[in-house]
């Protein structure tokens, strides 16, 4: 069965303890991505990461801050370095100002798409120029962020058929104009179906829309059912 589970930022923002014990509580959930898209969360979050319980989880990765505004990139990249051995970190593109600094992370660097905020990392051709300075980077491929670039998804199935060998796993989420992370309605569904066959059936699914303890089930649901198509 295709690992799941939710990014424990979008059940806890802020707490990635909560958002862990949330997931433990809450039946078939088998991969967790451990989110600090806040500077100042990834010090705390790093320190922890050797004593958190995470033995339930098949599959872990690890999101790394959206900017660094305090630490430089060698700073930031020590101490992802650090992390667990296993676990994909996934950076957004636009955060590779220095190639050579993110060299030492090799196949754990996970590069995610963009959305339509960001100059880069939007497209198959964007994402390229940074695997040409990367090469042995992975990919992770946030569905919302490409339906807002393409609502016909076809940078999507462009992006899976060409990163294919390097997609590690999925962020999923209905995406709002200003980049909220929401649940999935009737046409993101209907969106995210025409990839489905492109996605091989062991890869992770990591959700990502901003859900209550009481609502996590049902987008569990909703995502097991589209993705098992």
């Amino acid at each position: 069965m295709r690992p799941i589970g939710f990014s424990s930022g979008a059940l806890a923002k802020g707490d990635y303890r909560l958002g862990i014990e949330l997931q433990q509580a809450c039946d078939g959930i088998t991969a967790i991505e451990l989110s600090a898209l806040r500077e100042p969360e990834l010090q705390p979050l790093v320190a922890a990461s050797g004593s958190l319980s995470l033995d339930r989880f098949e599959y872990v990765s690890f999101h790394a801050p959206s900017s660094f505004l305090a630490l430089s990139e060698e700073a930031a990249v020590a101490l992802l370095t650090s992390l667990p051995g296993s676990w994909p970190i996934v950076v957004h593109p636009d955060l590779i100002r220095d190639p050579d600094v993110w060299m030492s992370l090799g196949s754990r660097l996970c590069l995610e798409n963009m959305d339509l905020r960001k100059r880069t990392g939007r497209t198959v051709d964007e994402i390229k120029e940074v695997f040409a300075v990367l090469p042995n980077a992975g990919f992770c491929l946030d569905l919302g962020h490409a339906r807002q670039i393409d609502p016909t998804m076809g940078v999507a199935i462009d992006m899976l058929r060409t990163f294919a060998a390097r997609l590690r796993q999925l962020h999923v989420s209905e995406v709002g104009t200003f980049g909220e992370h929401r649940r999935m309605g009737f046409l993101s569904r209907t969106a995210f179906a025409r990839v489905v066959r492109y996605v091989p059936a062991d890869t992770p699914l990591i959700l990502e829309a901003i859900v209550s303890e009481g609502e996590m089930q049902q987008e569990l649901d909703v995502a097991r059912l589209l993705f098992a198509a």
